[in-house]
This record gives structure tokens, C-alpha cells and sequence, in this order.
């Protein structure tokens, strides 16, 4: 009975923990990302997720300034990053392979957090290097 217990207290604080969602425009687009904010989720990342929507993704963020890496171990579908420097710019855009267990670093050490979202997506909605990011 106990077992059962924790086992349905640890679902409901997993679901909480990855319904968190947020609203971000970068130039002029808006788009919608689930937040990865504890080491948890942050090394949980999109593994699993099968398909993002048009202008859905996934930003994680660190507590502090840093080289950041990612890697795409049971991830399925291609992605792209864009790491995000203190300034709230990019920094640098990368892709992500389906599957990868090798780690994509940045090569700035002013990293506080990242976006993926499907692969090309930021070069089809025109978002480069020194793009703004606003978190509403």
C-alpha cells in the first residue's frame, strides 16, 4: 500500500513539474516552451516526445552563467538549440541529432539557458545569432 502511495505522489509531482509553460518572443514570433528549470528536467529534456508542434519547444534554464552542453539520448526527432547568453541574446545556434549520446557544448561560457525547437526553425523564422529573447 505504501508503494502505491509514493508511486501515485511521484506521478503527480512529475506531471506538475513538466506541465510548467511559458511564453517567449524572439524578433517577432511567439512561441510556446515547456520549462526545464531542475536537474531533473533538464537532463529529462524532450526525451520520448515523438513531435513539437509549429512553434512549440522546450527552454531550459540554469541558475547560474556557464558552458552549457545537451545531448538527444532517447530523443526521436531532429531539433535545433539556441543557447542563450546573460545579455538575453543568442549566442549560438546548433542542431541536435535524433538519439545522440554526444554532448553539443556551447562554445561561450555566459550560457543561462537554451531553446529547442524543431530542427531548421530558427533559420525558417529568420532567428540569428544576437536575436533578442523576451520571456512574457
Amino acid at each position: 500500500m505504501i508503494i502505491r502511495i509514493l508511486f501515485l505522489l511521484s506521478a503527480a509531482i512529475s506531471l506538475n513539474l513538466s506541465s510548467k509553460e511559458i511564453f517567449v518572443s524572439i524578433a517577432d514570433k511567439k512561441i510556446s516552451l515547456q520549462v526545464a528549470d531542475t536537474n531533473e528536467l533538464r537532463a529529462k529534456g524532450l526525451m520520448g516526445v515523438r513531435n513539437l508542434n509549429k512553434d512549440e519547444g522546450m527552454i531550459f534554464f540554469w541558475p547560474d552563467a556557464d558552458k552549457r552542453c545537451m545531448w538527444m539520448k532517447n530523443t526521436p526527432i531532429k531539433l535545433s538549440i539556441a543557447f542563450i547568453n546573460s545579455n538575453q541574446m543568442i549566442a549560438e545556434i546548433r542542431d541536435l541529432d535524433p538519439y545522440s549520446t554526444k554532448s553539443v557544448c556551447s562554445r561561450s561560457n555566459d550560457i543561462v539557458s537554451a531553446i529547442e525547437m524543431n530542427r531548421d526553425w530558427f533559420v525558417k523564422n529568420n532567428i540569428r545569432i544576437f536575436s533578442k529573447v523576451n520571456i512574457h
